[in-house]
């Protein structure tokens, strides 16, 4: 038993070297990760949603501000893992067609992965938790991650 313990601290613990190991140099989806976690894109990607979230959802400010918060919330916990995964998935997929990691096709990859997984999670945590078709969220919350991960990827471009 304390074997199988130990296997599963081990697994976790390799799931998150490349977050340690700032391995943004062999995934640009973990150099996202890195840029979306600055209090300057929560901050501008929050305003972003939560105006969408006000004009999409016709609710008040206080209320939208509230849904992006909690919403936001669980992606911020679940993105630190499903972003970097969805820039190996993106590895996996371009390895037929060559290229490399710095390729501009991986780069746009990993950025439209990035904002699925995000939309995903806040979407399907709107539809739980708020009661909001996802069907209704989608479209919007997808522009507004989109939005969001373009200041990732601008903002340290111009510092």
């Amino acid at each position: 038993m304390e074997n199988r313990s130990l296997r599963k601290w081990l697994v976790s613990l390799l799931m998150v070297i490349p977050l340690i190991a700032k391995a943004n140099l062999i995934w640009p989806s973990l150099f996202i990760v890195e840029t979306y976690y600055s209090w300057y894109v929560i901050l501008a990607g929050l305003l972003v949603e939560t105006i969408a979230a006000r004009i999409f959802l016709k609710t008040g400010w206080l209320r939208s501000l509230g849904v992006m918060l909690s919403v936001n919330a669980i992606s911020a916990v679940l993105g630190i893992l499903l972003i970097p995964l969805s820039g190996v998935l993106v590895e996996v997929l371009m390895l037929p067609f060559g290229g490399g990691t710095f390729d501009i096709s991986h780069w746009i990859l990993d950025y439209v992965f990035a904002a699925l997984a995000n939309t995903c999670v806040e979407g399907l945590s709107m539809k739980l938790i708020f009661k909001y078709p996802f069907k209704k969220v989608f479209w919007w919350l997808l522009a507004a991650n989109s939005v969001s991960i373009i200041i990732c990827c601008v903002v340290p471009l111009i510092q």
